[in-house]
């Protein structure tokens, strides 16, 4: 594998994102504000963990790739308050239940957490190809369903931040997370576990939209 095409292998599985039980319920206009909090809460541990992965990530790095570390460093700097918008779409949106950062995260958000650790520790240059899906889906898929939701629940933007937000800035970094891959040097096995990180990554992010709608 190489950069071209693991930028197609990403924009593949970007593609795929939509075959979730979330996205499908609002193309059948069968979703309600409940599943919407619901998903809100899922990932809210994940935006809360997430910078961390990152952070350590670029602290595991080895000098040779220094600009990979520089922007995992930065990029878990900007990420660290993106849990707030989560907690301000619940409040705007009128959840009343407990404080959700006081509950342990669902499984399977808690899985997508671990493997997030797991590769910054055993492959800490793969977390970038985690990043790539993740800000791939949001560049192209945030604002289109973000959008679709506010038109089917009647929600304003300002209860939508979390996926709006997202939306606006992912276009970006993706295309800096590519940028600094091509800087990087990867060997051939490099490029090998940057392909099979990414498409796990997508599994285990999709299964939280999944879980968003079919949890008790």
């Amino acid at each position: 594998m190489s950069l071209d095409r693991f930028e197609l292998k990403v924009n593949d599985l970007v593609a795929q994102f939509p075959e979730n039980q979330f996205m499908k319920r609002l193309d059948r206009n069968e979703l309600n504000r409940s599943h919407y909090q619901s998903l809100l809460l899922m990932l809210l541990h994940q935006t809360v963990n997430g910078p961390g992965a990152l952070a350590m990530a670029g602290a595991m790095l080895p000098p040779s790739m220094w600009e990979a570390r520089q922007y995992l460093l930065h990029h878990a700097d900007e990420e660290k308050t993106h849990w707030q918008w989560i907690l301000n779409d619940l409040s705007s949106t009128g959840y009343s239940g407990s404080d959700p950062r006081e509950s342990p995260p669902h499984p399977a958000c808690a899985a997508y957490i671990g493997y997030n650790y797991y590769i910054a520790l055993r492959y800490p240059i793969a977390r970038l190809a985690i990043a790539a899906v993740l800000e791939g889906i949001g560049a192209t898929h945030g604002k289109v369903y973000a959008l679709k939701v506010g038109t089917l629940l009647h929600l304003r933007s300002d209860q939508l931040q979390f996926f709006l937000g997202h939306g606006d800035t992912d276009v970006g970094h993706t295309r800096e997370i590519f940028e600094v891959l091509g800087k990087s040097q990867l060997s051939r096995e490099d490029w090998r576990v940057m392909g099979d990180t990414a498409s796990t990554a997508l599994v285990l992010y999709r299964a939280m939209y999944d879980e968003a709608v079919t949890k008790e």
